[in-house]
């Protein structure tokens, strides 16, 4: 995958707590493996900010959370539900600091710790303790939050949601076609193969 954070060829709108976003992520990240495609990863918060209507528990509830359970290893990934949803800004504040290089590693390590360590992403010393577990770099997550321009950058992009026409996550938007929700192997293969057609 060729992550870019300038004139990407797709911009992947995803939350860190949604675990549709996780199997979307795995899904390109296989897909894009050998693909000359870019991509930009943009972390916008689970959902828009003031929506009180829904609460994380009564939208994915015991129910729902089996199939997403099944739907994700329909693709190969064990995921497990987490104890509480938590604040996803701290780790969104990092993503462009690990540049392209890194930042697909940071991202995926993220989504294990949410989804398979549960880790709770709000605390800089568990994001810090995590990305060591996994042998990633934990100094250029802490010079991030060190930095407030970071902080505001995240929280810039919570504000996409309705702006940037995102109703939904995840979204994956290559020029004007964009393709939301529920996204399965298949699918993603016809929508990226109509883009390189």
């Amino acid at each position: 995958m060729n992550i870019t954070f300038n004139n990407p060829d797709i911009k992947f709108y995803f939350s860190f707590q949604c675990p549709y976003s996780y199997i979307a992520w795995e899904l390109l990240r296989s897909l894009l493996k050998q693909s000359r495609l870019t991509l930009q990863p943009i972390e916008i918060g689970l959902n828009p900010p003031g929506n009180t209507k829904y609460h994380f528990r009564e939208i994915w509830g015991d129910l729902r959370w089996n199939r997403i359970i099944a739907d994700a290893a329909a693709v190969g990934l064990k995921i497990s539900r987490p104890e509480r949803y938590v604040n996803g800004i701290p780790a969104a504040r990092a993503i462009e600091a690990y540049g392209n290089l890194n930042a697909e590693d940071y991202i995926t390590s993220i989504f294990r710790g949410v989804f398979c360590a549960r880790v709770d992403i709000s605390i800089p010393t568990s994001l810090r303790l995590h990305l060591q577990s996994e042998g990633l770099d934990s100094s250029i997550l802490a010079s991030a939050l060190e930095d407030p321009k970071t902080e505001t950058r995240a929280t810039e992009l919570t504000m996409l949601w309705g702006h940037e026409r995102v109703r939904m996550l995840p979204t994956i938007e290559c020029g004007e076609e964009r393709f939301c929700g529920l996204i399965d192997k298949s699918g993603l293969e016809r929508h990226l193969r109509a883009i390189l057609d």
